[in-house]
Order: C-alpha cells, then structure tokens, then sequence
C-alpha cells in the first residue's frame, strides 16, 4: 500500500544508528522486523510503499514510524543558527521510531563501544536462535525473543553471540524486566529524571545507554544522548565541552530531535559527500 508520511526518508531514518534491524536493498528500499512483523519500506519518486494491510498498519506501523507527527514544525523550532539548518537540510527525512522496550535495552547495552555493522550481527544471531520465525517475500526472517525467551538465555550463550563483556549486562537486565522490577509503563509514565534513575540501576547501563533506550523506545525527547560524534559537533559548533547537558539546556523539549539531527550530519556527510 502507498503511505503520505511527512518529512520521511525510509535512508534517514533506518540508518542513521537508532535500531539495528533494517536492512537496504536495492534502491530506496528497506526490510526490517519490528512487533514480531517484517516489511518493506521503499521510497519511490517521493512516495512511500509498505508491504502491509492497512489495519496492520494502523494498527502497528504508523505509531512505530511516528508518522502522525509534525516534524515541520519540530524543525522549525530547533532550527536555531547555521550549523542546525545544515544539519536538518541534511537528515531531515528522520522519524524517531517507538521501538520496544525490552528490544531497545539490550540492543543498546550491545552497542556499547562497538560499531553498526557489529552490533547488527550480534542483535541478528540472538534473534535467529532464540526468536520466532517470520515467512516474509519467500525469506525467512526472525522477531526479536521476548523477555520469558530472552530469561532463559545463560551469560555464557550471550558470550557465544559475541556480546563479550556485556553478557552480564544484559542478563541483570532481562532478571530485572521478567521480575517487573522494571517496567516499561513505569518508566513511560514518569518523569524524565525518575525514569533515567530507574533505568540506569541496571548493571552497565550508562548514560548514553539509558537515553538512547527512553528516547528511541519511550519517547522522552528532552534527553539528547551524547557519544563521540556529538562530543565533536557540540564542541566544534557550539562550543560546548559538555554535550549532553548543553544540547538539553538549547533544545528542550525537542533534545532528542536535534540530536538525531546533528548526529546523522556529523557522522555521516562526508561519506555521502564521497
């Protein structure tokens, strides 16, 4: 089916470090898996296609792709000097997806200190062992384990999906989502500051880890996550030595948005340039 979502770029979006199960193919064209789904999404003369019913659609996909939102207005808001116009003329094709909770915690305590290509093959071989299958365009695809199949999993078959040192990470924080001593409504339904606090008692789960989690999965948007790349542009645009709280303190509210933003820029430009 053809979708209108505004301000969407299926390029930007699924490859600009915020999930790690989209895969392009040929064109502008995108599978990935997502609430025990596949799809495809290809942009093609401006229009959108996904291979999807329109009540699975709007059921699932529409919240996931954060498609009802008005980016426009976003980005005229956070639009605030030279360096952030570059940035969104850039990426401006960025939605922050909704993703799952449970699959954004351990995605990102696996993207610690590791590279995408890295962090896709590890999330990949956890899904492929221990998810469900999904037929999808004659291929076999995997959903992401839930948390009763994710509780099953010992430190010691993490270590053999080549997750190394964060295997115990990743096991406090599933114990710790199965005993609902972590719970993604909580968390949802607090304030920002609580919801960090909370999440950053799992064992190696620092502060970019927990604001990469609560923005990509729970929509807490005045957190801006701060890595190398930001360090760099905040520092080298802004002239700020301290990212995190700088970024928060200039773009409020819609931190998470100009951080997606500045990230893809910085990151990126000189490869696409290329």
């Amino acid at each position: 089916m053809k979708i209108s979502i505004k301000d969407f770029v299926p390029s930007h979006t699924f490859d600009c470090g915020q999930c790690f199960r989209w895969e392009k193919e040929e064109g502008e064209s995108y599978v990935g898996v997502a609430g025990g789904k596949a799809v495809r999404i290809k942009e093609q003369n401006g229009n959108i296609e996904i291979s999807s019913t329109e009540e699975e659609y709007s059921s699932f996909w529409e919240n996931y792709l954060d498609a009802k939102r008005d980016y426009g207005k976003i980005k005229k808001q956070i639009e605030i000097n030279p360096i952030m116009k570059e940035a969104i003329s850039f990426g401006g094709g960025i939605h922050l997806l909704r993703q799952e909770f449970h699959e954004a915690l351990v995605s990102f305590i696996i993207s610690q200190r590791s590279s995408i290509p890295k962090i896709k093959s590890c999330v990949g071989k956890l899904c492929e062992f221990y998810g469900e299958k999904i037929d999808f365009e004659g291929k076999t695809f995997y959903s992401f384990p839930d948390i009763d199949s994710l509780s099953h999993i010992s430190e010691e078959e993490y270590r053999k999906l080549g997750v190394g040192y964060r295997a115990p990470y990743i096991v406090d924080a599933v114990k710790r989502m199965k005993s609902g001593e972590l719970d993604a409504d909580f968390l949802l339904n607090s304030d920002t500051l609580t919801a960090r606090e909370k999440l950053m008692e799992v064992k190696g789960v620092g502060d970019k880890v927990c604001d990469c989690v609560l923005l990509f999965s729970l929509g807490k948007y005045d957190l801006f996550p701060s890595d190398v790349w930001i360090k760099r542009v905040m520092l080298e645009s802004f002239d700020s030595p301290d990212a995190k709280t700088a970024g928060e303190e200039l773009f409020r509210e819609y931190s998470g948005f100009a951080q997606q933003y500045l990230f893809y820029w910085r990151k990126f430009q000189k490869e696409v340039q290329k």
